[in-house]
């Protein structure tokens, strides 16, 4: 407890604001399997995406009540960027209707892994942690996940915009 206040007292993020957007990446990854039903595209490549997106939800649902939030938040921003962008590569192969779902399951995802990105840069900031090289580390990551997240949107715009 006196560890929770000296982290809440240090100006970081809560250690359970790290659970929502983690549980919503895992909603998205549920999302993005029942969009690869069989009868959708190709039945390898879609049992592929469906066991990625299976065990996606799975490593998020984990992270998501990790005892060690800054650990659960990194990993899962990487985890939430791999998923948006995991949907965003299998919508051109879905069918309509399947493709939406898909499409919905990147934007959730990515703005997961952006909410996780700000979440996991106010905890590294508000520990005075910044200057170490773990942290530097753990937020270049951080950045380049979000950059990927945020690649996985403007796929999803393109494509469904050359839809119309």
């Amino acid at each position: 407890m006196a560890g929770e206040d000296q982290q809440n007292n240090a100006g970081g993020p809560r250690p359970n604001s790290w659970a929502a957007p983690l549980r919503g990446a895992a909603i998205a990854a549920g999302l993005l399997e029942e969009a690869c039903a069989a009868g959708a595209g190709d039945p390898l490549r879609l049992e592929v995406v469906r066991t990625l997106a299976r065990d996606l939800a799975g490593e998020l649902r984990a992270l998501s009540v990790l005892a060690d939030a800054e650990t659960g938040a990194v990993e899962g921003v990487l985890r939430a960027a791999d998923l948006a962008n995991l949907a965003a590569c299998v919508v051109p192969e879905l069918t309509e209707a399947r493709a939406a779902e898909a499409a919905a399951a990147a934007y959730q995802a990515a703005g997961a892994a952006r909410a996780l990105c700000i979440l996991a840069e106010a905890g590294t900031a508000g520990t005075g942690a910044s200057s170490g090289k773990y942290a530097l580390n753990a937020l270049g990551d951080v950045r380049g996940a979000a950059w990927r997240a945020r690649l996985a949107v403007r796929q999803m715009d393109e494509f469904f915009e050359g839809e119309s």
